[in-house]
């Protein structure tokens, strides 16, 4: 890179990872002159063991904890209203969000109404001005985090708030609470870790801070998603595979509006699909075009995806071509792990084709619609993935 490029980064996340990091939290939360969170999940995504393990890592700590663990699947500007009027009546100073997706960024919106003195969540929009610190927001991920935990991205049904104020301010990830719950739902945090932090990687604006957190993503998923979808409860994999999801959207801030992502959020938005599942059927197809194309830095991502030796040994010229066909060995044997279990398609995901001409018309608004429409008729019902490595 060249050292006179200028550049911009910023991530406001801290990161605790490890066994018993939740047991830290009341100190951290002192840190950050917090005494009275209000912890927001949705017990069915979590389940109890996951609640009771955050709150019992206060142990004899003295602080007042609030629980609601009743959230919707989509952010609910309604229930947001009420738990800003609880959240104010009741005198909480912070807010701990124990999940992923959705989960989250039902806690950015709140954290937002409460610290901005929001009348109305409706009034809330993209143009909605975020120059100031919010209160403290803790984000506990599990196995369900989709990368955009830590971004400063939030959607709220469609409508994406963006300010760096909106990311967290602290990360605490446990083994207790990463495995997953099958090798699916692993596979596709893995899977959206992997894309959004590729996509950060080889944009075209070089930037060496991003490119740090975009490596070791990229290394992490490599070295550490196959063990975990072949074992969800192996600790040491999951907890891997989280830490990638982290450090994936703290790179992935300053690039959201990238193919992947678009496509990830189209089908999250409207078919509640996990990001990652969208992102592994079209990942082999993006960068293929991308090869074919000459386009971005795919040479790159060699590195990160073999160490090393392999990538001084490989000819520069061949480097982008090689990356490719790591990946697409990659995915092939995840999905061969998984069976039936993981859809490679858009029909076996359960997309009915009628809701086809829908999907294509929101694509067809965006500036690149015309490019991603011919990717989402290649994953409809045709299998994407090389069953063999280049």
């Amino acid at each position: 890179m060249n050292p006179d490029s200028v550049f911009t980064f910023t991530c406001p996340v801290k990161t605790n990872s490890g066994n018993k990091a939740l047991e830290n939290l009341p100190i951290e939360l002192s840190g950050l002159n917090a005494g009275k969170p209000l912890i927001v999940t949705d017990i069915g995504k979590v389940g109890r063991m996951a609640i009771r393990t955050l709150t019992s890592a206060f142990g004899d700590s003295g602080m007042t904890l609030g629980v609601f663990d009743g959230l919707a699947d989509k952010v609910d500007p309604a229930l947001i209203e009420q738990l800003r009027t609880t959240f104010i009546e009741e005198k909480y100073d912070s807010i701990i969000t124990l999940g992923g997706g959705t989960i989250v960024d039902s806690a950015k919106v709140l954290n937002l109404a409460v610290s901005m003195k929001t009348v109305d969540v409706q009034s809330i929009s993209a143009q909605t001005s975020i120059r100031k610190s919010l209160l403290p927001l803790v984000v506990v991920p599990t196995a369900d985090a989709n990368g955009l935990e830590t971004s400063q991205l939030a959607d709220l049904n469609g409508t994406i708030l963006s300010s760096e104020y909106l990311a967290p301010g602290l990360v605490v990830i446990d083994p207790r609470l990463t495995r997953g719950k099958d090798g699916k739902m692993i596979c596709a945090t893995g899977l959206a870790a992997l894309g959004r932090a590729l996509e950060a990687h080889i944009g075209a604006e070089k930037n060496p801070f991003r490119e740090a957190y975009s490596f070791a993503a990229i290394r992490f998923i490599k070295d550490n998603l196959p063990v975990a979808v072949r074992n969800p409860d192996d600790k040491r994999a999951t907890l891997a595979v989280i830490n990638a999801a982290a450090m994936s959207g703290c790179a992935f801030s300053s690039t959201y509006a990238s193919p992947l992502h678009k496509l990830g959020q189209v089908f999250q938005e409207g078919y509640n699909i996990h990001t990652g599942i969208i992102m592994g059927m079209c990942l082999p197809h993006i960068l293929g075009d991308y090869l074919h194309q000459g386009r971005n830095d795919l040479s790159s991502l060699l590195h990160p995806l073999t160490g090393d030796k392999e990538f001084t040994q490989t000819p520069e010229a061949q480097r982008a071509g090689a990356a490719v066909a790591v990946l697409n060995y990659f995915i092939a044997d995840l999905y061969s792990a998984l069976r039936k279990d993981m859809p490679q398609t858009l029909k076996e995901a359960g997309v009915p084709y009628y809701v086809m001409e829908d999907i294509l018309e929101v694509l067809d608004a965006g500036p690149d619609g015309v490019y991603l429409r011919t990717v989402v008729c290649r994953i409809w019902d045709k299998t994407p993935v090389a069953d063999k490595k280049g």
